[in-house]
């Protein structure tokens, strides 16, 4: 009997004070989620006329493998699992993120006679690029921690007058760059630091590309 007179009691203490609670309006704030998006100058700035007026260059959407289509930051605590932050996202999925990205710096470094991101754009395009991200996460198991990035970019030529596209440059291009901080912000700057790399890369292969067709 004794024992189920405490418990009776210990459960009118917890009910009353989750009533205090109530009326006296302490209720704990939900978190708010933070958003994040990659940023960087960039990589090639070039004031000159284009190398390559004739060019019009068609940056397609890019793809993702299936763990990095949505906004959620996707982090490994091992080689085989895989979680996301509840309370950090990215602005915007990293298809759409890295290709706003790279439309940027191909414009900023001037070689081609046009840079469009639709094909409803009035000029019609020489060349499409296309790619896929196929790592874009937080290695945790790492020490430091790491920012992983694996993308393949494809340049291809248009069809026209009959002719069939032609494929220029298909590469990968991989890089892992240490975080100074084991959080989210830290993910944040390793990765712009990662994608800036390759974005100066991507388009270094591509004017060599353009150069030898």
């Amino acid at each position: 009997m004794s024992n189920k007179i405490a418990w009776m009691t210990m459960a009118a203490l917890v009910t009353a004070a989750a009533a205090f609670t109530g009326c006296s309006g302490l209720r704990a704030e939900p978190e708010q989620i933070q958003y994040y998006t990659l940023s960087y100058q960039p990589a090639q700035l070039n004031d000159k006329d284009p190398a390559h007026p004739a060019v019009v260059l068609e940056v397609r959407p890019f793809d993702a493998a299936a763990p990095y289509r949505s906004r959620q930051i996707v982090y490994a605590d091992n080689q085989y699992r895989r979680k996301t932050y509840v309370y950090h996202q990215w602005i915007s999925k990293p298809a759409d993120m890295l290709r706003d990205l790279i439309i940027r710096d191909l414009r900023a470094a001037n070689f081609a006679g046009a840079v469009t991101g639709t094909s409803k754009d009035v000029q019609r395009p020489t060349h499409v690029l296309k790619a896929s991200i196929e790592a874009f996460y937080e290695d945790d198991a790492q020490n430091p921690w790491q920012a992983v990035l694996v993308l393949t970019a494809t340049l291809a030529s248009s069809p026209g007058n009959g002719s069939s596209p032609a494929i220029l440059l298909q590469k990968t291009y991989e890089a892992r760059k240490e975080m100074d901080q084991n959080n989210p912000m830290g993910l944040v700057s390793a990765m712009s630091t990662a994608f800036a790399g390759a974005s100066g890369q991507i388009i270094s292969d591509i004017l060599n590309s353009l150069e030898s067709s």
